[in-house]
């Protein structure tokens, strides 16, 4: 059974109401549910917030259905999770990697890069 529909059969709640809860349109909810599309970005995380689990249950990648076992979670995972959840412009960067082409991603590494400090030699 699809993820998104387990989890919210298992809420009680309607296509309707996840819908109206996660700003989006009930028919997009239909769509996941059908695996006619994926959530993806903003609506990814938003799912997996609203149900407590991890995005990587959502997508099916796992079967742990909790978010909060930060214990099998390395440092740097964990991290990028806290940072996603928290900073809104972090946020944005996760989105617009989601939709970037593998140019884009090249421009905004090397951008990236520049950006750093030199490192100081001993």
């Amino acid at each position: 059974m699809n993820k998104v529909k387990e989890l919210r059969e298992a809420r009680g709640i309607s296509q309707k109401e996840l819908a109206l809860e996660l700003h989006v349109a009930q028919p997009t909810v239909s769509d996941w549910e059908n695996q006619k599309k994926m959530p993806r970005g903003k609506n990814l995380i938003q799912v997996a917030e609203y149900f407590g689990v991890d995005t990587a249950y959502i997508l099916g990648y796992t079967s742990d259905i909790a978010n909060d076992s930060d214990s099998a979670m390395d440092d740097d995972s964990w991290y990028i999770r806290e940072r996603l959840r928290r900073d809104p412009n972090m946020r944005l960067l996760f989105m617009a990697a989601d939709k970037a082409t593998p140019e884009h991603i090249r421009a905004a590494t090397a951008m990236l890069k520049a950006l750093e400090p030199p490192e100081f030699s001993e």
